[in-house]
Parts: structure tokens; C-alpha cells; sequence
């Protein structure tokens, strides 16, 4: 009886006190915009364009190889992983799937 109610408190405590559990979102498309001064890049998708800022920690790759901001290319056919984060999409993940046409 005691742990059901310890447990029942922190779930309590967990839905009520202000945390927030961020949903992961994943984006495809072609890269119209590389900005890295701005650290942002924008994906067109059949539902529209996705500007996304690339989080210090994201994780950038090209098959096996690790990759910059600066190596992702307009016209990159690319996957992205990201989290909405004070109204921002911020993008800890880019996977480019194939290279744009040179």
C-alpha cells in the first residue's frame, strides 16, 4: 500500500510540475538553404519548407562519415530528426541520403 502511494506521488509530482517531455519529429526532403553563420538550414517537403537550427550536439552524416553544416549542399536529399524547443525546430540529427547533382 505504502509504494502505491509513493508511486502514485511522483507520477503526481511528474504530470503536474512543469516538465515537459519533448516529442521527437522526423523531416525529409531536399535542402533549399544552408545559413552557417546562422547555424540553420531549410528542407523542402510536400507539406512546405522546414527551417531547422542545428543543435552544438546534432549529429551530421553521410553514410559512415561524420559531416559539418558546411558540408550539407543545396539540393541534398536529407532525413532530420528534431525537437520543437521555444516555438524552434532544433535539429540534433541529419542524415543526407543523397548528394545533389553537380
Amino acid at each position: 500500500m505504502k509504494i502505491k502511494l509513493i508511486i502514485i506521488a511522483a507520477v503526481t509530482v511528474f504530470l503536474f510540475s512543469g516538465i515537459a517531455i519533448a516529442a521527437v519529429k522526423f523531416v525529409s526532403g531536399d535542402v533549399t538553404i544552408v545559413d552557417v553563420k546562422a547555424n540553420t538550414f531549410t528542407i523542402k517537403t510536400s507539406g512546405g519548407d522546414i527551417i531547422c537550427e542545428v543543435s552544438p550536439k546534432a549529429e551530421i552524416k553521410s553514410g559512415k562519415e561524420s559531416k559539418t553544416l558546411a558540408d550539407v549542399k543545396i539540393g541534398d536529399r536529407v532525413i532530420g530528426r528534431y525537437e520543437v524547443e521555444d516555438g524552434k525546430r532544433i535539429c540534433f540529427g541529419l542524415y543526407i541520403i543523397k548528394t545533389a547533382e553537380k
